[in-house]
């Protein structure tokens, strides 16, 4: 999947809901095939950097070399400027949260902490793009 972003001094991102807009206007009303984890950058004024990153085929659960490698370049990102992450989880199957769902939140949230990602992780499902809410978490 491609992702066609506006022109960046277009996008802007305050809240959690302009985030989750931005994500279903990216990611369409069509299913995924794959299991794939999005990243986006957004600098602290909202505005969104113009590049999009999947990783495809991820697995069923977090994987630290993942986490670990996301940890050290947002950092960097981070360092060089106010810049943080938002992360959205894309893949086939039932829009319900799912464990394996809860999961990647969870170490997202707790690898990269509120400054470098202090973004609700969403959940895209065919035609359904839905934030992973805290309580989902507490069952993780």
């Amino acid at each position: 999947m491609t992702m066609t972003l506006k022109p960046p001094q277009e996008t802007f991102v305050h809240t959690a809901t302009e985030l989750t807009d931005l994500w279903a206007d990216l990611m369409g009303a069509g299913g995924f095939s794959l299991r794939s984890l999005w990243m986006i950058f957004i600098r602290a004024d909202g505005q969104m950097a113009p590049v999009g990153s999947p990783i495809d085929d991820i697995p069923p659960e977090p994987d630290e070399f993942i986490l670990r490698n996301f940890r050290h370049v947002i950092g960097e990102l981070a360092d060089e400027g106010e810049v943080s992450a938002a992360f959205l989880l894309a893949r086939p199957g039932p829009s319900q949260v799912l464990v394996g769902d809860r999961h990647w939140a969870s170490a997202l949230t707790q690898a990269l902490g509120p400054r470098l990602s202090p973004w609700p992780v969403h959940l895209a499902t065919a035609g359904r793009v839905r934030v992973i809410a805290p309580d989902d978490l507490v069952a993780a």
